[in-house]
This record gives structure tokens, C-alpha cells and sequence, in this order.
């Protein structure tokens, strides 16, 4: 019996240190973006004239984090409240929840209070209201944010 709850402390004890080595955000702005016909970006916001959002985040220094490659996940909830998804969005587990993503990436971390973009096109079109962003990592919340489009 002694050996199991062993184990059990073991289990307890790798997931808390799972849980304090995934990455986390200390903030994340949410930028609406049009793209001219020429090519050019400007910051836009009204939903009709945006075709992507650009989400910005850092990430809070974690020394017992894996340094490398993380992949990130991020889901967009439109403003009805509805997850949006893209053709390749797939699962992923997080939180001990499977869901689907709109939009998987990795990010290169190095401890070091680096700054992240991640930009996403709207397969569709963007609506007005708020619109939130909620961004994963190793299998946990990483952080989140909302925008209002006019």
C-alpha cells in the first residue's frame, strides 16, 4: 500500500511541475488589421475593413520552462460566442479538456521576456462586437484577450 501512495504523490508532484513549467503570457493586445491591395498593413477598427488580427503577447520568464520550440494554440471566439474554425484547425488537449483550435503555431522560447506576434487571417469576415483570443500552451491556458470591432 505504501508503494502506491508513493506513486501517487509522484503523480501529483510531476503535474504541478508540468503546470509551473508551461509557458504563460504576462498580457496579450489584439490588433485588427487591413491589408491594402497593395500589400500594405495598417491597424484598423471597424470589422468590415479588417482581414486579420494580430495578437500580440509576451511571455513571463520561467526558468524550469523547456527552452526551444513550443507549439501554441489559439482559439477565437466571434462575437455570438461561437468558436471559429478553419478548415485545418484541429484537437489538441488542454486543461484536461480536448477542444478544437483555430489556429496552431510555435513560438521559440528562450527565458528571455521576448515579444510574440502571431497573425491570423479571417477565413471569413470579421462582424462587430468582441471578439476573444485564448492562447495555450504545453497543455494549459497560456493567457488571454478580447478586441472590440466597430
Amino acid at each position: 500500500a505504501k508503494a502506491s501512495e508513493y506513486e501517487k504523490q509522484n503523480e501529483e508532484l510531476n503535474t504541478k511541475v508540468k503546470a509551473a513549467a508551461a509557458l504563460k503570457t504576462a498580457g496579450v493586445s489584439i490588433t485588427p488589421v487591413r491589408v491594402r491591395n497593395s500589400g500594405k498593413e495598417a491597424d484598423v477598427t471597424r470589422a468590415n475593413t479588417a482581414k486579420k488580427m494580430r495578437v500580440n503577447f509576451t511571455v513571463v520568464n520561467n526558468s524550469i520552462a523547456d527552452k526551444g520550440m513550443h507549439d501554441v494554440y489559439m482559439r477565437i471566439i466571434d462575437p455570438s460566442g461561437n468558436l471559429i474554425v478553419s478548415d485545418n484547425g484541429g484537437m489538441f488537449v488542454a486543461d484536461d479538456d480536448e477542444m478544437q483550435y483555430t489556429y496552431k503555431t510555435a513560438i521559440e522560447f528562450s527565458n528571455d521576456g521576448k515579444a510574440y506576434a502571431i497573425d491570423w487571417t479571417n477565413p471569413g469576415s470579421f462582424s462587430k462586437g468582441t471578439y476573444t483570443v485564448v492562447l495555450y500552451a504545453d497543455g494549459y491556458t497560456m493567457g488571454r484577450g478580447s478586441i472590440a470591432l466597430k
